[in-house]
C-alpha cells in the first residue's frame, strides 16, 4: 500500500519534486479555488521516489514507513530519494473541475492555518495569487478569502484517485525488477535505468459567485482594508 501521512507526520518524510496539474505559470497570475476538505485531518501526504519510466519522471509509491526497515522499499535500499509530497485536490471555480496541485510537505502548515480558520474548508473560495516568473526558485504563493458560503463535498465533482495515475504503485518484486533492468515488467524500456544494490525480494513484505478578496489572516466576516497583509511563507516552486 502507498505510504501516506498525516501532518504531525510530515518531518520524518523529506524532499521535494516537480509541478502538478494545477499551475500559475507566470507572475501575479491567480486562480479562484475551493480546497476539497472539510479540516486538516481529511488531508494526507504521500512518501514516494521519483523515477524515469517510458522516457518520463514518474512517481511510484514508497513501500515503507519511517519506522520500518530500509530494506522494506528496494527502491530506499538502492538510495533512491524518498519524497514527501501533498496532492491537494481542488475545485477550480473559473474552470469548474477538479485540479490537483502538488505542494512539498512544509504547505501542510499553510493547510493547517487556513483549515483553522475556515471550517469546512471547502466551504470557502480561496484566491491563489504567484509571486514570481518563471523558473524563479524563490516563487511563493499567497491565498486570499473571497467568501464563505453552504458548500460542502457533496455539491462539487467527485475527486479523482491518484494512486496508479500520478503516483504509480509497485509491488516489492517490480521494483527489484526495475533496479535490475531499467524498466517495470508490465511497461517499456526507459531511456537511463536507475540501478542500485537491491537484488533480492521478499514476498512480505457548479460554479459559484465571488466578491472581493481578503488576505486569509483575517477574519473571514471582517471588511478588506488598504494594503493586503501577507500571509504564513508559501512552499517555494
Amino acid at each position: 500500500m502507498p505510504v501516506k501521512f498525516r501532518m504531525e507526520e510530515a518531518d520524518h518524510y523529506g524532499g521535494q519534486g516537480a509541478g502538478s496539474f494545477f499551475r500559475l505559470k507566470n507572475d501575479k497570475d491567480t486562480a479562484r479555488v475551493r480546497f476539497l476538505y472539510n479540516g486538516i485531518d481529511d488531508i494526507y501526504g504521500y512518501a514516494v521516489h521519483r523515477v524515469e519510466v517510458e522516457g518520463k519522471q514518474r512517481y511510484v509509491a514508497c513501500l515503507r514507513e519511517y519506522t520500518q526497515p530500509i530494506d522494506d522499499c528496494p527502491f530506499c535500499a538502492a538510495k533512491i530519494p524518498v519524497q514527501a509530497r501533498l496532492f491537494l485536490f481542488l475545485y477550480d471555480v473559473g474552470t469548474d473541475e477538479v485540479k490537483i496541485w502538488e505542494r512539498g510537505r512544509t504547505f501542510f502548515s499553510k493547510m493547517a492555518s487556513l483549515a483553522s480558520r475556515y471550517n469546512p474548508l471547502v466551504s470557502t473560495v480561496f484566491e491563489i495569487e504567484r509571486n514570481g516568473k518563471p523558473g524563479d526558485t524563490n516563487t511563493t504563493y499567497e491565498i486570499y478569502h473571497i467568501e464563505t458560503d453552504e458548500t460542502t463535498i457533496e455539491d462539487l465533482p467527485e475527486i479523482p484517485d491518484i494512486i496508479g495515475t500520478m503516483i504509480l504503485n509497485k509491488e516489492f518484486e517490480d521494483m527489484v525488477f526495475y533496479l535490475d533492468n531499467g524498466y517495470f515488467p508490465d511497461e517499456g524500456v526507459v531511456t537511463q535505468p536507475q540501478r542500485g544494490g537491491v537484488r533480492r525480494s521478499t514476498s512480505d513484505n457548479k460554479h459559484y459567485p465571488v466578491g472581493r478578496r481578503t488576505p486569509v489572516n483575517t477574519p473571514a466576516n471582517a471588511p478588506a482594508r488598504g494594503r493586503r497583509t501577507p500571509t504564513v511563507p508559501q512552499d517555494v516552486f
